[in-house]
């Protein structure tokens, strides 16, 4: 005779789902046969009870694939979303996940989509871009777009949305790439400089406060004055 609460919980798959939430606060599978017993328990796990890691591995690879896709077939329509940033992760040498994650008025961020690539070419964020507007992105509303500096990505932006879309170059990854190019001792001035800058409201006044920075700096560097010069003047 079947039990509903024995069916309910095969239905419902707890085991899998404690596996995957215990997997994501970075619980190894090595010890989720010791974080859903107690130490003192009394009772030991049987044969195939479904806690040994290799079960646990491949439970948790089930339902987050089956997470993953309906993330990404998620409805987006009902967001009203005023900025969107795309950045690229570099996961390991030729493996870049580019992601995009979307604010809407109240500041609220909202994570849309994620796809794999070997870099961040023209093909993957555009892709990217083709599936969030198949989820009801509408592409017409003009939004602000926040990019890592990719050439593909800013190119598949303007290709989708338009020439006129407005996008911006996310200033941590700028603030990086100059620090980059100058030696440590400066790292702490440019970067205050590049601060203080961005926090004006005025852009003449920014760019006056820029160049009195790279002349004082460009005296103790002047090897990479050229490069940095050109970065720092497109901030």
């Amino acid at each position: 005779m079947a039990l509903p609460s024995w069916e309910t919980a095969q239905a419902e798959d707890w085991l899998g789902r404690w596996a995957l939430n215990l997997m994501l606060i970075n619980v190894s599978t090595r010890r989720f046969g010791r974080a859903v017993r107690l130490p003192e328990g009394d009772i030991p796990a049987s044969d195939g009870a479904g806690v040994s890691k290799s079960a646990v591995s491949r439970r948790f690879v089930a339902l987050s694939a089956v997470r993953m896709s309906q993330w990404m077939a998620a409805d987006l329509s009902k967001l009203d979303l005023i900025v969107i940033q795309i950045d690229g992760i570099q996961i390991e040498t030729d493996l870049v996940l580019l992601a995009a994650v979307g604010i809407d008025g109240d500041g609220v961020k909202h994570p849309l989509g994620v796809l794999e690539g070997a870099s961040e070419n023209a093909a993957v964020a555009q892709a990217l871009l083709d599936n969030l507007i198949e989820r009801g992105l509408d592409p017409k509303v003009c939004r602000l777009f926040i990019i890592d500096g990719a050439k593909a990505v800013r190119k598949a932006i303007r290709k989708t949305f338009g020439k006129h879309t407005p996008v911006q170059r996310c200033q941590i990854h700028k603030g990086r790439n100059i620090l980059e190019r100058l030696p440590k001792h400066l790292h702490a001035s440019v970067r205050q400089t590049l601060r203080q800058a961005w926090e004006l409201d005025d852009a003449e006044k920014a760019e006056r406060l820029i160049a009195i920075s790279r002349a004082g700096w460009s005296k103790w560097h002047p090897v990479s004055r050229p490069a940095s010069s050109r970065a720092l003047m497109s901030c």
